[in-house]
């Protein structure tokens, strides 16, 4: 299922050591119809998730869930990277199983988890972690829900201490409110991730040079009407206009709100970040 990561994504993915020159690139076409898609995804969503563990944290009185992959195998005296992925809202509940979608799937496959090993943490919210607004000018914006922060805060703390993760790559995923809290959590706790992956995501209303404080990938769809792309946009120019260095853009042109297939049936997403270190 798993093929190379296609070639355009060399003109995306210019690193300059662990940093990344900011460009802005644009898929004129998407490549797949509305039925391609929801058959690629369909593929991905039949994989057994019954290799991520059940897991549960206590934070101020209140549980936050969580499902684990484990690398293939743990070696001694290796540390690997840790993967956060970020739930939409399709994803709530206390069941600590409806966040088990497309992103987290994808690190089932056997080509990726023999590639890319690392430990990968699909989190459960009990409630929205981000909310949408509209300022003055009708922009949406994202307020965040500051337990759900706080709670995946000191959880990427907690595991990073008691598993053998090399604490020189966290990375966050997040698709939709994924995404949008993804760039709350890179607001308020801008040094806990080393990169980031945000997708079809909402950002703050007051837009901060911290959620490019590390190197963050951003990737919206053009025809998106559930979480439009102006915000993305809008944070894109900010970060040009400050010259911050640390984003890389990617529109996708006639994309509606859904992660683009290539970015679960190819490897570009674990190319690119574990590259990256702090």
């Amino acid at each position: 299922m798993i093929k190379k990561g296609l070639f355009f994504l060399i003109g995306i993915l210019l690193l300059n050591g662990c940093k990344i020159q900011h460009s802005t690139y644009t898929l004129t076409e998407n490549r797949y119809s509305l039925n391609e898609i929801k058959e690629k995804r369909g593929e991905v969503m039949k994989l057994n998730d019954s290799l991520y563990k059940y897991g549960k944290f206590n934070y101020k009185d209140s549980i936050l869930n969580y499902r684990i992959l484990m690398p293939v195998s743990v070696k001694e005296g290796k540390r690997y990277p840790l993967v956060i992925i970020f739930p939409h809202s399709g994803g709530i509940g206390k069941d600590n199983m409806n966040q088990m979608t497309t992103l987290p799937k994808y690190w089932l496959q056997e080509n990726v988890r023999k590639k890319y090993p690392a430990y990968v943490v699909a989190i459960q919210y009990p409630v929205r972690s981000s909310n949408y607004l509209f300022d003055q000018f009708k922009r949406m914006y994202s307020v965040p829900d500051d337990y759900c922060i706080e709670a995946t805060s000191e959880l990427i703390k907690s595991l990073t201490q008691q598993l053998k993760v090399d604490d020189q790559r966290v990375f966050g995923i997040g698709f939709s409110m994924g995404a949008s809290t993804l760039y709350n959590l890179l607001n308020k706790h801008p040094d806990l991730l080393t990169a980031s992956v945000s997708i079809s995501g909402i950002p703050d209303q007051d837009f901060s040079e911290k959620v490019a404080k590390s190197p963050i990938w951003i990737i919206h769809g053009n025809e998106d009407s559930e979480n439009p792309i102006t915000p993305d946009r809008m944070l894109v120019e900010y970060l040009k206009k400050i010259n911050n260095k640390n984003f890389t853009y990617w529109e996708i042109s006639s994309l509606e709100h859904t992660v683009y297939p290539d970015l679960y049936d190819t490897d570009m997403i674990p190319e690119w970040l574990f590259n990256l270190k702090k």
